[in-house]
């Protein structure tokens, strides 16, 4: 027999006979109609998986001060969900070539980091976390925005920037490695630089030989607002005496030179396009002491010297300049608008709070117990992104540096010297040679993952 073929109007008839069969038994009353805010108690309304949201141009506080860069329609998709993630790149670059070479004078990109990790943090948030391979970066709702121009516009309306972030992060980058054998992953010491080439020597504590003893961030284009606390130990020549100092900035766990768990943080600002290095420039000091080493043959001159050193001078203030590549790991504890963003012009991105940063988080430099408070901290939107790849990183924290040797910064003038006592302290210390290791994150005996 062969078998019965349908025409398709037959096949629909069918089907519609069937389904009033099955549902003939059930009663009216068993279909109800629901009030709005019944249908927001039902899981997949109230707190749905998946978010969107669009912001208007300027439509937020602090628009003004954005300089016209907020003049664009914002569009964001993202998800409820934490995200966590362990994760290692031999090689991360972004943004090589292009509009933002004009920029510099040798070949750069964006971004360009060798060896980074993204890994979890201690519980105190002051170190990467020692479970390596085994801890969690965490993403709090990821997202991606759109910027657009000329919305109302439908044959002028275009994408201007790309932006993925999250609400908030919590976690360590550990990054690059160390020539000198002390960090890193096995890396013997006394090396020629794989990555940037020059020769590593490992007894050097400033200059460029302890440049050459690092690979890590060769670039990054973006917005940093970064705490630092160090302890810092230095030698210098002044007028024949050998003076050595010892000296700290910011909260310092354990103590260190009087610096300690309850000082006041100290924060600096960096941002722009292919930076290799962070200049900061006027962080006060506090000297806990200072040695003139006075020798018999110098007692007449030097000991009044030290006596009035030690009665007058217990604060003083430095300048430090460190290339990127010595930077082996940044802390980003509970961070919010963390974001990487693409843009073909310049954008200051809405905050994902759509408001200005909150004032009463702990060691955060929009919190006014500090003194520090900056332009951002009074806007909803981000400090404008340049063109090309850009990382947004509010709350990055470096913390607890103690280079292992005292610092010889050489013959320091007089001028130079009483210049220290005030912020425009003239001195720069070059590269000093920090402890900031690199914290592994492979399983077993892999040397990178």
């Amino acid at each position: 027999m062969e078998p019965h073929m349908f025409s398709a109007s037959e096949f629909q008839r069918t089907v519609l006979i069937a389904l009033l069969g099955l549902l003939a038994p059930l009663q009216a009353s068993s279909m109800t109609s629901l009030e709005d805010q019944a249908l927001s108690d039902i899981t997949a309304q109230n707190g749905s998986l998946f978010l969107s949201d669009h912001i208007g141009p300027n439509e937020l506080a602090g628009a003004g001060s954005a300089n016209a860069r907020a003049n664009f329609d914002f569009y964001r998709m993202g998800m409820d969900v934490k995200l966590n993630l362990n994760l290692n790149m031999a090689k991360f670059q972004l943004g090589c070539g292009g509009v933002n070479d004009l920029l510099t004078t040798s070949p750069a990109c964006d971004l360009d980091i060798d060896y980074l990790s993204f890994m979890g943090i201690n519980p105190a948030g002051t170190l990467p976390s020692a479970d390596g391979a085994d801890s969690m970066f965490e993403l709090l709702r990821p997202y991606v925005e759109l910027a657009i121009k000329n919305d109302n516009s439908t044959t002028q309306r275009e994408v201007v920037g790309l932006k993925i972030g999250g609400q908030r992060i919590n976690g360590a980058l550990s990054i690059g490695r160390d020539y000198t054998g002390v960090g890193g992953y096995g890396v013997e010491a006394n090396l020629t630089n794989q990555e940037n080439g020059g020769a590593c020597n490992p007894s050097a504590t400033t200059g460029a030989s302890v440049l050459n003893c690092h690979s890590g961030i060769n670039s990054v284009s973006g917005f940093l607002s970064l705490e630092l606390s160090a302890a810092i130990r230095a030698r210098a020549n002044i007028l024949g005496f050998t003076a050595d100092l010892n000296t700290c900035f910011g909260r310092m766990t354990p103590s260190q030179f009087g610096c300690n768990s309850g000082t006041t943080p100290f924060f600096v600002d960096a941002g722009g396009t292919r930076l290799s290095t962070l200049h900061i420039a006027a962080a006060k000091l506090n000297i806990d002491n200072i040695n003139l080493n006075c020798a018999w043959w110098n007692f007449a001159v030097c000991l009044p010297a030290q006596g009035l050193a030690n009665v007058i001078v217990d604060e003083g203030y430095g300048q430090l300049r460190i290339d990127t590549r010595l930077v082996h790991y940044l802390l980003t504890p509970n961070t919010e608008n963390f974001f990487l963003s693409l843009q073909r012009e310049p954008v200051s991105w809405p905050n994902y709070s759509k408001a200005p940063p909150p004032s009463n988080v702990a060691f955060d430099s929009c919190n006014p117990a500090y003194g520090q408070l900056s332009s951002r901290c009074s806007s909803a939107y981000a400090p404008t992104a340049n063109t090309g790849w850009w990382l947004n990183a509010p709350g990055v924290k470096i913390l607890n540096i103690n280079p292992p040797q005292r610092l010889d910064v050489g013959n320091v003038d007089v001028g130079t010297a009483i210049s220290l006592l005030g912020p425009e302290g003239r001195l720069i210390i070059d590269n000093p040679k920090v402890d900031l290791r690199r914290i592994d994150n492979c399983h077993g005996t892999a040397i990178f993952c």
